[in-house]
């Protein structure tokens, strides 16, 4: 699984497929950017005129804890995101490595499933946050919600990537079917990926490493099923 990642990575950074590293980049940037201002301004209204000193203790607070919710609704923005490219990192992959695409799914029908996995992920990372503030003080506990935001957002990554790959090569029928009979090892594959969203700078460009990685791990399970 690690090769796949491996060549996925100098797939991504092809010049067949560099420019989107742009594009994704800055779409992505921009919309953490958007929400930045959004929350600036929502802390501008927040005044103690008894204590300015507890006030700005609050307001680093508040930026400390947005840095954060950004690490952990990354995924779900960048997957949301992700879905005005996955046609041409798959084409162009594709081309790339000389393999031919079976369908076109057109955008009416994979920014659904962008829109749906991006819901589930911002609701699950917001479900954690709580829960990671919480624990974060009691040692070996404070473990488990990590371990529980990878997997949760591991398994809606890894069905969220599956399908836009398997869609372009299989009816959707059998594509539920090899992600049913497979899906300990997309699940990892999607922890792989979630990882991936959480390292800043990486973060920007993983959902076109997660695209190529994903087209990489389904082909190489559809020979082995030969």
């Amino acid at each position: 699984m690690l090769t796949e990642l491996k060549q996925a990575i100098v797939d991504v950074f092809s010049k067949q497929i560099r420019g989107l590293i742009i594009l994704t980049a800055l779409t992505t940037l921009l919309v953490f950017i958007g929400l930045f201002c959004l929350f600036a301004f929502g802390m501008s209204f927040f005044e103690l005129a008894d204590s300015p000193k507890l006030e700005k203790a609050i307001e680093v607070f508040g930026f400390i804890i947005f840095f954060i919710m950004s690490l952990m609704i990354f995924p779900a923005v960048a997957t949301f995101v992700s879905g005005f490219f996955i046609d041409s990192v798959i084409d162009r992959t594709a081309k790339k490595n000389n393999i031919q695409t079976l369908r076109n799914v057109p955008l009416s029908e994979s920014l659904p499933l962008s829109g749906v996995v991006a819901v589930k992920g911002v609701a699950v990372s917001a479900l954690m946050i709580p829960v990671t503030l919480m624990a974060g003080v009691i040692p070996f506990v404070n473990l488990v919600p990590i371990v529980l935001y990878y997997g949760l957002n591991g398994r809606l990554l890894a069905r969220e990537y599956f399908f836009a790959v398997a869609l372009r090569y299989l009816e959707k029928e059998n594509a539920d079917l090899v992600f049913e009979q497979n899906i300990g090892h997309w699940t990892k594959a999607g922890i792989i990926i979630a990882f991936l969203m959480t390292i800043p700078v990486v973060n920007i460009i993983s959902p076109l490493i997660a695209m190529a990685f994903m087209q990489r791990l389904f082909l190489k399970k559809q020979r082995d099923l030969k």
